[in-house]
């Protein structure tokens, strides 16, 4: 998967520090898979596809291709179509939504407090009353 990874880079013209950068991974991260010293997590591939999209999942996993498109075309498309159901597509960024939230009001009570009891990280408390 490393030498995908790396076809990425070129074709993205990135570093692997703008890539790891743009994917939200630590630098050293990158550097050690580039390397070989550790194997790309799930974590990692799916923060790939997530931030380019366009990359197939198959190709990233396994370096498959289809034989009957052009392999770049197919590992890097230029343009997305809408198609059926389950090819991917490019999905617009969430629009944040406003929502009106009710707060109830307080109700008086007849309660009293009868004692507070404040506990410490060091496993110890205190106790006040309102008296």
């Amino acid at each position: 998967m490393t030498d995908r990874i790396l076809e990425i880079l070129k074709q993205k013209k990135l570093s692997p520090s703008q890539f790891a950068d743009e994917i939200g991974i630590q630098r050293s991260g990158m550097s050690h898979i580039i390397s070989g010293r550790n194997k790309p997590s799930l974590e990692f591939v799916l923060k790939v596809l997530k931030r380019f999209p366009e990359i197939k999942s198959d190709w990233l996993l396994n370096g498959e291709i289809s034989e009957t498109i052009n392999p770049q075309e197919e590992i890097f498309p230029k343009t997305v179509h809408e198609g059926t159901l389950f090819d991917e597509v490019e999905i617009a960024p969430k629009k944040e939504m406003k929502r009106n939230i009710e707060i109830p009001k307080k109700e008086k009570s007849n309660k009293k407090i009868e004692k507070v009891i404040i506990l410490f990280q060091d496993k110890t408390f205190r106790e006040y009353d309102p008296e």
